[in-house]
């Protein structure tokens, strides 16, 4: 995935509705994510050195590895996914937390026929905000998207 292109917040705060803001879908249709907080992404409410969300991953679907220079933390809201970070593995559902270190392989298959939601958080660590705008890198093929494009229709779509 190319880096974000910079855009600017469209609110400064300090309330959002996540019902305000449209879902950015990744260019394999699996996952979609609101972008609240700050970033170069062009968060809703402006922070330069954290980027804050909602996520989702589509039913049977595999987010394939992948790592960024960007710390990761997700917390799953429901769903169940087999997460791996690293050489680690795990089954994990709502209620789990997850990091990611920086340039840290992970990659999430949601386990069930419901979308896997979570909260997602990007920061820069020591204030460097060049994480948000270094690509990512594919550590592997992506996979066919299950049931077509779960997504797209309902979503932006980021390339």
């Amino acid at each position: 995935m190319p880096a974000y292109a910079e855009t600017p917040p469209a609110i400064d705060g300090p309330f959002i509705e996540a019902d305000d803001v449209t879902w950015k879908v990744n260019q394999f249709n699996v996952a979609r994510w609101k972008t609240l907080v700050g970033g170069i992404e062009g968060g809703q409410i402006d922070a330069e050195d954290v980027q804050f969300g909602l996520w989702e991953l589509a039913p049977r679907a595999t987010y394939h590895g992948h790592k960024h220079d960007a710390p990761e933390i997700y917390h799953l809201l429901s769903g169940k996914a087999l997460w791996q970070v690293g050489e680690q593995s795990r089954e994990v559902t709502g209620g789990s937390t997850i990091y990611t270190k920086p340039g840290q392989m992970h990659k999430m298959t949601n386990l069930s026929d419901e979308p896997v939601s979570a909260i997602w958080i990007w920061w820069a660590p020591g204030g460097d905000t060049a994480v948000f705008s270094a690509p990512y890198i594919f550590t592997e093929p992506p996979p066919e998207p299950p049931n077509g494009v779960p997504f797209e229709s309902e979503s932006e779509r980021v390339h």
